[in-house]
């Protein structure tokens, strides 16, 4: 049960995968970086809400490919300790490639294209997912279920 010192999010996550490199998303001023996406909310299917969570991001239209699987992940916030569960998306959003990052449609973010071998450098997030999308980029097309809970 969600009390204040705990917080539990459904989030949805898009995997762009352009020229060796994939599409990451960071708060200004942050040294690590995430996967596109966000909040599902009620009423949406997973699909839909990511799509939301592009355009709300981007600015531009993502077309879902495949669903990859999900990522259990938890963390010690400044506030409380967080659980997200993250559904992972295949999505293609189309005029966006690896040779410049795409600009964001919210000032807060910035978006940085990452080449798997710089995760840890890049500290992508959650690193339970690292090994997932490597593997998914070596041909690995096993439906994903990782969790970093003890």
């Amino acid at each position: 049960m969600e009390d204040s010192k705990t917080k539990f999010h459904v989030r949805v996550r898009a995997i762009v995968y352009d020229d060796g490199h994939i599409l990451a998303v960071k708060m200004k001023g942050a040294d690590y970086c995430f996967l596109p996406g966000g909040h599902h909310e009620m009423g949406e299917t997973l699909a839909d809400a990511l799509v939301r969570e592009i355009k709300e991001e981007m600015g531009r239209e993502g077309e879902i490919r495949q669903y990859l699987g999900l990522v259990e992940n938890g963390w010690q916030g400044d506030d409380a300790y967080h659980q997200e569960i993250n559904h992972i998306f295949e999505v293609a959003i189309p005029g966006v490639h690896a040779q410049e990052a795409p600009p964001s449609a919210e000032e807060k973010l910035e978006f940085l294209w990452v080449k798997p071998g710089d995760f840890e450098k890049k500290d992508f997030r959650p690193p339970v997912i690292r090994p997932l999308i490597i593997n998914w980029l070596k041909g690995d097309k096993k439906i994903w279920c990782e969790s970093n809970f003890e």
